[in-house]
């Protein structure tokens, strides 16, 4: 439900701009072209900055990351591109942020992606003393999620001003990370953890883009892109603990027009 009201939030919003847009421009021309100097210019132009909020299936790269057991198992799964899948894509959810500066009227260098962190740290158990409980130790947590795509883009013209196709390629990059460390000590002396054990996945690739911008007010824009080609590379490490050998795996995973996001944009 709340994805529905921030989604219901960001489409007022985006209204009341486009409402109070047209009535400034009520009174002008439509743009034509590149040389009307009057009306609202909705073709972006050298010098302009968008940013964009982007929406649909999940943009960080973290299938496969299993951290080793403390009970001396590592696992050997593979990392898994769980961005590029057939089911389950949603224009509801909100993957990250997308800004694009445009060096030129119609080439923009676009840098996109999104970061979690999160960290729990590790406390020891206390025993029961008397009246006095136990009091269970706290397993340490780390995780990390991160994905940025940095690429170029060539925009078009088309007889509707208000509408901009466009082509071009990113570089995407991915790194996830989890990390346990369980402080506890048994009653027969045995310890859980000696150190912290890890799981780490890298990815990166390339992506050829497609899409296109609707300009619904002068610097409010509506746009959807997919990737007709996209390669990736992942590779994850497991470690078990400190001093211990590691477990790797790699996976490469190729598709074709399965990546598609939706966005909000503004441009300054």
């Amino acid at each position: 439900m709340k994805k529905y009201i921030i989604l219901c939030f960001i489409l007022a919003i985006t209204l009341t701009s486009i409402n109070a847009q047209d009535r400034d421009s009520d009174y002008h021309h439509h743009y034509k072209g590149d040389t009307c100097d009057d009306g609202p210019k909705f073709a972006p132009k050298a010098g302009d900055f968008t940013a964009a909020m982007v929406f649909g299936r999940g943009a960080y790269l973290n299938g496969g990351l299993v951290v080793p057991s403390s009970f001396n198992s590592v696992s050997g799964a593979a990392p898994y591109d769980n961005t590029t899948s057939t089911n389950d894509n949603s224009i509801t959810n909100m993957v990250g942020a997308e800004g694009r500066y445009y060096a030129t009227n119609r080439f923009a260098i676009t840098l996109s992606g999104g970061a979690i962190w999160r960290n729990t740290p590790a406390n020891l158990a206390i025993p029961a003393a008397g009246d006095i409980p136990a009091y269970q130790a706290v397993v340490a947590d780390e995780s990390i999620d991160a994905t940025i795509s940095v690429g170029a883009q060539w925009l078009f013209n088309t007889k509707n001003d208000r509408l901009f196709p466009y082509v071009g390629v990113a570089l995407p990059f991915d790194y996830a990370r989890r990390s346990l460390y369980d402080p506890t000590i048994t009653e027969n002396g045995t310890i859980v953890d000696l150190g912290p054990r890890h799981a780490d996945i890298t990815a990166f690739g390339i992506q050829a883009v497609a899409g296109v911008d609707y300009y619904v007010a002068k610097d409010v824009f509506l746009g959807f892109d997919i990737k007709p080609v996209s390669y990736t590379y992942a590779y994850n490490v497991k470690t078990p603990g400190p001093g211990l050998y590691t477990q790797e795996a790699d996976t490469n995973t190729l598709s074709f027009f399965a990546q598609f996001s939706f966005k909000v944009g503004f441009k300054f």
